[in-house]
């Protein structure tokens, strides 16, 4: 990831069993509710502290309890292995879910940096793509020679899904982005077409 976190107010708990899908209110005059997984050692932190910017809108999408154990199955990735990262909560926030698999490791970190921000920052070692529609690019940074990332537009940021080889996949003859781009396109629809 190209994001250096000092301020980070994650938390690193051991898991408490599998997470579990909350269900959606369907109760008349009630709104349904997006599903997501409860386990407590998966829940975001809260956005607002004394180092956050006013301004800045909240993270729209928690990559740790909005995305299914098919959908990271799907991508390639152990659901077990799902964990919180190092979340930050300051002048900008980025939250980061972690996953492991057989032959790539993944980090996604979910921010509300502007997408803009993010093309002044890596527009000249990024490639333009599209992933199911959403505008994204290939960042390609010469300064990153173990990860591969790609980042995808948010309604006010972006998702950054950064994968790492691991030795099974280096021992398979697997290039260093092998797996991103499937990983991406597989775990994207799990942003939410409105987010």
């Amino acid at each position: 990831m190209m994001l250096s976190v000092g301020c980070s107010q994650g938390s690193e708990a051991p898991a408490e069993g599998p997470p579990v899908a909350a269900g959606t209110s369907t109760s008349p005059g009630s709104v349904a509710s997006r599903p997501t997984l409860t386990a407590p050692n998966l829940q975001p932190p809260v956005e607002q502290n004394e180092y956050t910017t006013d301004g800045r809108a909240e993270v729209v999408f928690d990559p740790c309890t909005w995305i299914s154990d098919d959908a990271v199955s799907r991508a390639g990735l152990d659901p077990a292995s799902r964990r919180r990262g190092r979340d930050l909560i300051a002048e900008y926030t980025f939250l980061t879910c972690d996953f492991d698999g057989l032959n790539w490791d993944l980090q996604i970190d979910s921010g509300n940096l502007s997408w803009q921000e993010d093309v002044d920052k890596n527009g000249a070692n990024s490639e333009p793509l599209t992933i199911n529609g959403r505008e994204a690019m290939w960042v390609r940074d010469p300064r990153l020679v173990k990860t591969c990332d790609i980042h995808v537009r948010t309604k006010v940021g972006f998702v950054i899904f950064s994968t790492s080889r691991t030795f099974e996949g280096s021992e398979a003859g697997l290039e260093r982005c092998d797996g991103v781009l499937h990983i991406a396109e597989t775990l994207e629809p799990s942003i939410g077409p409105d987010n």
